[in-house]
């Protein structure tokens, strides 16, 4: 790369690890913080790669990163080249497993200890990779536990209207709310961490449904559901997947994530010069 610093964003998970949501809370954060630019004051001019088959993901980034370039490719080193002079930051949403991404700032998203063995490979296990098919990376954020780096929540879940949930669905409290028809449906690659963020912002839902990663099924399967339930709720990435008459439906849902850095600065910090971002790797 002869201009542009190029970020690449992954996890040892095979999904379901928050990278999309990560690299739209970096993209902004460094859009808004980024030091020794020429045209700082103007915000930093970032490019934003997903791969070709994550349309899911292309969709989203593209809704939260209005200002940014987003790019869907089969071939994120190609391309990468193709925009290095034009713009400041690439960020690859994933890339890990493609050597060709060098040289980059590699930000590994820790979810709990690295798999080491091939039955902790996909499908068999959750994880893509193991920890010695890859070099160290630059910056590893624990996402996990009492104190971690980046913390991911929901801040919000809200109807295709504008409304609101009622979290007790008319029931008078959250347990009885389980009953009063409230659905979630998962499309994404960990589906009881979206859940269990259900339950954390006090939502009881009457039935859970899991989708595959990147489901081309998902809105045939929030269509049946309709059939039963008073209204169903998903991720954000799920809903980019529907039609505009279910995104506009008062009975559908999106769960909008939160994501906390407790890093502060120190993308920004200027302690790497090459990438204008401190380096951060205590955690191996």
């Amino acid at each position: 790369m002869a201009h542009a610093r190029l970020i690449v964003v992954g996890s040892f998970l095979a999904g379901g690890a928050g990278k999309t949501p990560f690299v739209v809370w970096l993209a902004e954060h460094l859009k808004n913080h980024s030091v020794n630019l020429s045209k700082a004051a103007e915000g930093a001019k970032i490019a934003v790669l997903c791969h070709a088959k994550a349309c899911d993901e292309f969709e989203l980034l593209k809704k939260k990163l209005p200002w940014a370039t987003v790019v869907a490719t089969p071939n994120r080193y190609k391309m990468a080249r193709e925009l290095d002079l034009d713009f400041d930051y690439i960020i690859c949403d994933d890339g890990f497993e493609d050597s060709r991404l060098r040289p980059a700032w590699t930000v590994r998203l820790d979810w709990s200890e690295p798999p080491r063995r091939l039955r902790d490979l996909w499908p068999a296990g959750p994880n893509r990779s193991l920890v010695q098919d890859h070099a160290p990376a630059d910056t590893v954020l624990k996402c996990y536990g009492e104190k971690p780096d980046v913390k991911f929540s929901i801040s919000e879940i809200v109807n295709g209207v504008g409304e609101q949930l009622d979290i007790n669905g008319g029931a008078g409290n959250g347990e009885a709310a389980a009953g009063s028809g409230m659905w979630a449906l998962c499309g994404i690659g960990n589906p009881e961490r979206f859940f269990r963020d259900l339950e954390c912002f006090g939502v009881k839902v009457a039935r859970k449904v899991v989708r595959p990663d990147h489901d081309r099924h998902f809105e045939g399967t929030v269509r049946n559901a309709l059939k039963t339930a008073r209204c169903v709720l998903m991720t954000e990435k799920d809903f980019v997947r529907l039609g505009e008459d279910l995104q506009k439906s008062p009975q559908v849902y999106r769960c909008v994530q939160k994501v906390e850095a407790d890093f502060g600065l120190a993308f920004s910090s200027g302690s790497s010069p090459w990438f204008g971002f401190a380096h951060h790797r205590s955690r191996g």
